[in-house]
């Protein structure tokens, strides 16, 4: 549920409330998780339930990196992200199991990384059988009239409000990213503008109406921001701080 507490002024609270769109569940995305002190398992004792890597493909191996110059031998994303997951998922109980993204983020040849990340997930049958995991492709992706090529548990972060024609290729496509910056000027700091909380609105709007859910990257990030966000109906909240937003969100319930 979206937490009731409003940080902005009590007349956009109002308008807010009649703009939000619907969200079954506020979901933290810890953005960039890779640089977090404890990659993986702080975003994911939080509660987040969205996870964002970035890898690059080198001699074979996947690195957990930004660009070739930041790749480290020991920063791979099977010991990384990978194993992690597959031991959270395999001693969490059916009661406290919930859904969870792993957005990987490809930062070096989409075809060619893509290639090699399905090889590597052949030793993870449990990662890639289980309905509660997702396993999104983001950064340079395949052209979307490939992703029918790719295997079932492979879906895709969609970057614009434009949907694909062909239905069965849109069933691919798990969620919607866009950048904030290109919609609004926004900092988080002080209460958003009217105007700027109706451009928001509405691009959430139109990502309900294409059955997909909306993040915003490149975001402010404050407890005002997350709060805002979360007025607005944006599903994913995204966050560098995922343990701070989590206690956030569960201390103004």
């Amino acid at each position: 549920m979206i937490p009731k507490l409003c940080l902005v002024p009590l007349t956009m609270c109002i308008s807010l409330t009649i703009m939000a769109q619907s969200c079954d569940a506020l979901k933290i995305h810890s953005h960039n998780d890779y640089q977090q002190k404890i990659p993986f398992w702080n975003a994911y004792e939080a509660g987040a339930r969205s996870i964002e890597v970035d890898i690059y493909l080198r001699n074979d191996t996947l690195y957990v990196a930004h660009d070739e110059a930041g790749i480290n031998s020991d920063r791979e994303l099977e010991n990384m992200y990978l194993n992690p997951l597959r031991n959270a998922t395999a001693n969490a109980s059916n009661r406290d199991k919930a859904p969870l993204q792993l957005l990987i983020d490809i930062k070096s040849d989409a075809y060619g990384t893509l290639s090699r990340l399905i090889q590597i997930l052949q030793a993870y049958p449990e990662l890639t059988s289980d309905n509660q995991v997702s396993l999104v492709i983001s950064g340079n992706r395949p052209v979307s009239e490939d992703y029918l090529k790719y295997p079932k548990y492979i879906v895709f972060d969609y970057q614009s409000l434009d949907a694909v024609s062909e239905p069965v290729i849109w069933e691919k496509v798990a969620l919607i990213s866009l950048p904030f910056y290109k919609y609004a000027e926004w900092d988080g700091k002080k209460p958003i503008s009217q105007k700027e909380a109706k451009i928001i609105a509405s691009i959430v709007a139109k990502a309900n109406k294409l059955g997909k859910t909306l993040r915003f990257w490149a975001t402010p990030d404050s407890e005002l921001a997350w709060q805002t966000f979360a007025d607005l109906g944006v599903c994913f909240i995204n966050t560098d701080h995922p343990y701070d937003c989590a206690a956030y969100f569960k201390n103004t319930k």
